[in-house]
C-alpha cells in the first residue's frame, strides 16, 4: 500500500478511488493509537477507498470545523456526499461490516 505523511497523518493516495474513509483520532489516545493499525489495515479489503487519518492538534486545519465527540470518529464520503460521520466503537470488525453496507448501497 502507498501512503503518504502529512504531519503525523498518513493516507493511501486517491487516484482512481471512489470513496474516502478518514479516521479522525489524537496522538494522546491510546485506544487510537492502538486502532490506527488495524485501521490501515482494512485498506487492502478495500481498494476502491482512500483511508485517511487525522490528527485533531497536527491536521487541526483538516479537521476544521468538523464537531468531535469522542475518539474514534469517522467520515465516510462519495465525492462531496456524506455517507457516514460520527464516533464509532474502536472495533475493526464494525468499520468492515458500515464499509461493506455503504459500499453495497453505492
Amino acid at each position: 500500500m502507498e501512503q503518504i505523511g502529512h504531519g503525523r497523518s498518513l493516507m493511501k493516495t486517491m487516484s482512481g478511488r471512489e470513496f474516502e474513509v478518514t479516521c479522525i483520532c489524537a496522538e494522546w489516545c491510546d485506544v487510537c493509537t492502538e486502532y490506527r493499525p488495524g485501521f490501515f489495515a482494512l485498506a487492502e479489503r478495500f481498494p476502491q477507498a482512500r483511508f485517511a487519518w487525522l490528527d485533531t492538534e497536527d491536521d487541526a486545519d483538516q479537521v476544521g470545523d468538523l464537531e468531535i465527540e469522542n475518539f474514534p470518529t469517522l467520515l465516510v464520503k462519495r465525492g462531496g456526499e456524506t455517507l457516514f460521520y460520527g464516533p464509532q466503537p474502536p472495533s475493526h470488525d464494525l468499520l468492515k461490516r458500515l464499509l461493506e453496507e455503504l459500499l453495497r448501497e453505492k
